[in-house]
Order: structure tokens, then C-alpha cells, then sequence
């Protein structure tokens, strides 16, 4: 089965601010419809190395069937620790890098390699056509006044018809 996966989030960069991140399972159905799952987390105070991995969790956690899977995002730390295979060798090295420090998030990591075992992967910066939608809702759930120090928040609505029509015009 092929499956992409979209992440994005609010900020670039390891400060520590309140954020907000966006992913998505898009599994393509034998009629050519996309068949979408996705959902947002709010955190007040994430760095976007922490974020991504929070993210990419969530959307990896619900496949249920080895898959091949293409995840779009543009955090460049995690596009680098997978396309680099930095992942593999941290991982033999008892999560200690080529410094001979303990990695950052290493815990996030394990289990992201844990979910991985199962798929194909590839790791890609380019342009999708759910990244305009989810720049919107991102922007507005952080002018939201969330009460909660960290939430996720399940959407149902990414498979829209405006979305559908985004896709036919992109593709």
C-alpha cells in the first residue's frame, strides 16, 4: 500500500515557543480518491525538531499494514537524520551520535524507529497540495486561546471537495 504522510508545523527552528503542527495519512483507494486522516497538536512551549517527531508519531502510529510511505515535511533536522540514515547508526550506537553525546529527543526517536521497522520510507521537502490548508489551520488554531499546556486535536476535514479541486489542479 502507498501512503503519504504531510507534516507541518508553525515555526522553523530549536527555540522553544507555543506551536502548533499539522500531519496527515493520505492513502490513495483503487478508484484514485484520497482517503485522509490527519489531526493537529498544540503545545505552549516545543522546539520544532520535538514537534516534528510528535507529529510523525501520531500519523505513523495509526498505519496498520507494512505500506510505503513518502513523508513530506520541512523540518531539516529530521529530513537529514532519515535521508542521511543518521537514524540507523544512532540507533546501533545506544542513541549516541558521531560527538559521543546522547542525541536530543532520543526517546521520540526510539520510538519513531520502532514505527518505521514495519515501512518503506522516504523523506522529501518538496511542495504538496494539502501544505496551503494546513498553513491556514495552523494559523488559526495558534490565534485560538488554548487553556491546555499541550493538546492534539483530531480533523476530519481535510478531504474536502476544495480540496479535492486543489489536488486535480496540482497534479
Amino acid at each position: 500500500m502507498n501512503v503519504n504522510i504531510y507534516i507541518e508545523t508553525s515555526f522553523k527552528g530549536p527555540s522553544l515557543r507555543r506551536a502548533v503542527g499539522a500531519w496527515i495519512v493520505e492513502c490513495i483507494t483503487s478508484d484514485g480518491e484520497p482517503n485522509t486522516r490527519g489531526g493537529l497538536i498544540y503545545a505552549d512551549w516545543i522546539g520544532e525538531n520535538d514537534l516534528v517527531l510528535r507529529l510523525v508519531e501520531k500519523a505513523f502510529s495509526i498505519l496498520t499494514k507494512t505500506c510505503c510511505v513518502v513523508v513530506f515535511t520541512s523540518c531539516g533536522h529530521v529530513l537529514r537524520t532519515m535521508q542521511n540514515h543518521w537514524l540507523t547508526q544512532w540507533r546501533k550506537n545506544g542513541w549516541i551520535n558521531a560527538k559521543g553525546r546522547l542525541i536530543r529527543n532520543a526517546e521520540a526517536w526510539n520510538r519513531c524507529a520502532n514505527l518505521f521497522d514495519n515501512h518503506m520510507t522516504e523523506w522529501t521537502d518538496q511542495w504538496h497540495t494539502y501544505r496551503l490548508e494546513m498553513q491556514r489551520r495552523i494559523k488559526a488554531e495558534l490565534e485560538l486561546d488554548h487553556a491546555a499546556d499541550y493538546m492534539e486535536i483530531v480533523v476530519k476535514e481535510w478531504n474536502t471537495p476544495r480540496r479535492r479541486k486543489e489536488r486535480e489542479n496540482h497534479v
